[in-house]
């Protein structure tokens, strides 16, 4: 909301065309996009179920100067799973388009109420864990207040090509100390996360030694093993193994859960 992605300078032709395409010079040349391929990217009228049957794909991910203005980013499947589970993924995906319809009919605003939705349901889920170590999560830039008062924002007041999350800035000044204010970029974590997993390694090694999803077809589990004796791999750079580690781990709660079916013989 306070960041904006590319995909947010695209409403702003609508009423603006001058200052949008400024802006849109600006995040270009920051992103290194190529010219003709920005413009033919923002000329793109692609209905969103059109470009939902194919979010997902098995080709590797975008390049970085690859321009992203459709509905939302592609999402490149892990190359652990199986022809069978990016099948079923990719049907998913198709029979969901065949009802679907956007958020809103503006390709920026979609794109920022569908963030907002993806990033409350990831912080719902760090409460339900934290309410089970006695561990208290907030995420107050998600209530409906702040939302409602952020979207009432002119866009080109809200986020800029040239200043690193303005309007928070501006509604934390005085409150967050100026060189905190004065950042440009935020930590991406990534070093903590491939330590952890290269510290938590054995327990990866059992994890996918007997798994579950792997019986089922779903994963290659060989390729796993090799992972979790390769923590800094490249592959983890570019795909994250968490989702299919809370898969692994909730199919095997689950099936503990079940009680096995009693034989009527």
């Amino acid at each position: 909301m306070f960041l904006g992605l590319p995909h947010a300078y695209q409403d702003l032709f609508h009423g603006n065309p001058f200052t949008a395409w400024s802006h849109f010079g600006g995040l270009r040349h920051q992103l290194g996009w190529p010219l003709l391929p920005t413009v033919k990217a923002l000329l793109d009228r692609s209905a969103f179920p059109r470009w939902l049957a194919g979010a997902v794909t098995a080709a590797p991910q975008p390049v970085a100067r690859t321009p992203l203005l459709s509905w939302g980013v592609r999402q490149s499947l892990h190359p652990w799973l199986t022809g069978h589970a990016t099948a079923l993924i990719a049907e998913e995906f198709r029979a969901a388009a065949e009802h679907a319809e956007p958020i809103d009919p503006w390709r920026g605003r979609h794109v920022d109420i569908d963030g907002v939705r993806m990033g409350a349901r990831h912080f719902q889920a760090m409460e339900d864990i934290g309410m089970t170590i006695g561990l208290p999560v907030a995420a107050p830039f998600y209530d409906d207040r702040i939302l409602e008062a952020t979207l009432a924002v002119r866009l080109p007041e809200r986020i800029s090509p040239w200043r690193y999350k303005p309007l928070l800035v501006e509604a934390m000044r005085g409150v967050v100390p100026d060189a905190l204010l004065a950042r440009t970029t935020k930590d991406h974590m990534a070093s903590d996360e491939h330590q952890g997993l290269r510290e938590h390694a054995p327990e990866l090694t059992e994890l996918w030694t007997g798994s579950r999803l792997a019986e089922h077809g779903l994963v290659d589990s060989r390729q796993l093993l090799r992972l979790a004796a390769e923590p800094f791999s490249p592959v983890l750079v570019e795909h994250s193994i968490s989702s299919t580690v809370a898969g692994e781990t909730w199919l095997r709660t689950a099936e503990n859960a079940w009680s096995a079916p009693q034989s009527t013989l």
